[in-house]
């Protein structure tokens, strides 16, 4: 199966992402629990996907991630661990 990937990501969907970390307030700790969750190498699902990390998601198709959304923000897809 194919790995959720976080290197290598369009600059553009790069930006993106950064873009929502500042916007959503995402702490330095918050950032360093995705960085042990992406350092496990999460199996991409097919479709919509979500990891809720509690005061952040972020949501993703296929094996990129998309966006990061706030705790109350509604996510799409399918909920991974």
């Amino acid at each position: 199966m194919p790995k959720i990937r976080f290197s290598e990501l369009p600059q553009v969907l790069w930006q993106h992402l950064l873009e929502r970390v500042q916007e959503r307030d995402i702490t330095l700790g918050d950032l360093q629990r995705l960085q042990g969750w992406v350092k496990s190498e999460p199996v991409a699902p097919d479709g919509g996907w979500y990891k809720d990390f509690g005061s952040f998601k972020l949501c993703g198709s296929n094996e990129y991630p998309k966006t990061v959304l706030t705790k109350g923000m509604a996510a799409f897809g399918k909920r991974i661990e």
